[in-house]
């Protein structure tokens, strides 16, 4: 087994035996930290993801305090076949959808209007390891990596994990 894929299985395992109780708190804490950076703050348009309960950082009050702060919020849908990421406004949060692996994303006539990449001020990517220098490993299919080859330089990306999941290398 390839030496990534050994931090993913490893990773995704801690990620997902995590007490959900110490998952909120330690979500509640990074939300904070989230809430008051300068790129989050300055952002009109923010895309985000809506954490699958893996494990990962809860998503869900990012969504809503993004939405009550004015902030046009972005969700990815998932193209198969592209193996890609559309990014789709969120019109209504009631309105989501499972998607093909079982991630919530828009779904509804209301939520369908696709987002230019040059509008989105702010990605926000999940992923299951991350680096000081910006690298991350993602659930292993590649949607977020071919999506972020497309995103405009200069844009500010934030990876969403837990402490643990920050390395010296990946």
């Amino acid at each position: 087994m390839e030496a990534k894929e050994i931090v993913r299985k490893k990773m995704k395992i801690r990620m997902r035996y995590q007490k959900s109780s110490e998952r909120r708190q330690r979500s509640r804490i990074i939300h904070k930290r989230l809430f008051l950076r300068e790129d989050f703050l300055n952002s009109k348009c923010v895309m985000l993801y809506v954490s699958k309960g893996t494990g990962e950082v809860e998503t869900g009050p990012i969504i809503k305090k993004a939405l009550v702060m004015g902030k046009k919020v972005v969700l990815p849908v998932t193209l198969v076949r592209d193996k890609n990421i559309k990014p789709v406004y969120l019109e209504d949060i009631r309105k989501l959808g499972k998607g093909p692996y079982g991630i919530y994303e828009p779904r509804g006539p209301l939520n369908k209007k696709p987002a230019a990449l040059k509008d989105i001020d702010l990605v926000v990517v999940p992923g299951v390891a991350f680096d000081k220098n910006h690298n991350r490993i993602g659930r292993g299919k590649g949607y977020y990596d071919n999506f972020l080859r497309r995103f405009p330089k200069g844009r500010s990306k934030i990876g969403l994990g837990f402490r643990f999941q920050l390395l010296d290398k990946v």
